[in-house]
């Protein structure tokens, strides 16, 4: 991998969770030829959850550079039955969320990020994490499940719920 600086988020880096969170929107996109959706969808109730009014206490992030440009960022949050995200398990298991620039996917970095949300998300007092991952996106599932995510659920037909315990 080369050689990249990973840090806890601070307000000044938001704006750039909002950016990730539209990567993730579109790769499905992408991987199926279809055309980008306007970054308008970011504020649909199911995606403007993952980012709005980030800084509860709860919330946790990192977030990666290379030299001084952000190129990919990790984080999670706790959701509610009444409001669930797409990774939904229960109200005491925290939602991550990862994006990395087209270019610097397949480096190692995911995995990066990964752990130092792992090693927070732990210190934070949690036993476990969930995520939510497209059952079609090989490459993440593959890092997912050598990180030790199992599929514990389905959210929408191809979209799986996994969770690692971090005990």
């Amino acid at each position: 991998m080369d050689f990249y600086s990973i840090r806890a988020i601070n307000r000044e880096d938001v704006p750039f969770l909002w950016d990730m969170l539209y990567e993730i929107r579109s790769l499905r996109c992408v991987r199926e030829g279809k055309i980008l959706p306007s970054r308008d969808v970011l504020q649909t109730p199911d995606l403007v959850k993952y980012v709005q009014d980030w800084g509860r206490k709860s919330d946790r992030a990192f977030i990666a550079f290379d030299a001084q440009t952000p190129v990919g960022a990790a984080w999670y949050r706790l959701f509610n039955a009444d409001n669930p995200g797409y990774g939904y398990v229960d109200d005491r298991t925290p939602e991550l969320a990862i994006a990395i620039l087209p270019q610097y996917r397949n480096k190692g970095l995911g995995k990066s990020l990964l752990n130092h949300l792992f090693a927070q998300a732990k210190a934070d007092g949690y036993q476990q994490i969930s995520l939510s991952c497209d059952s079609t996106n090989n490459n993440a599932l593959h890092l997912y499940q050598q990180l030790g995510f199992e599929q514990v659920g389905v959210h929408i037909i191809q979209n799986w719920i996994m969770q690692k315990v971090l005990i």
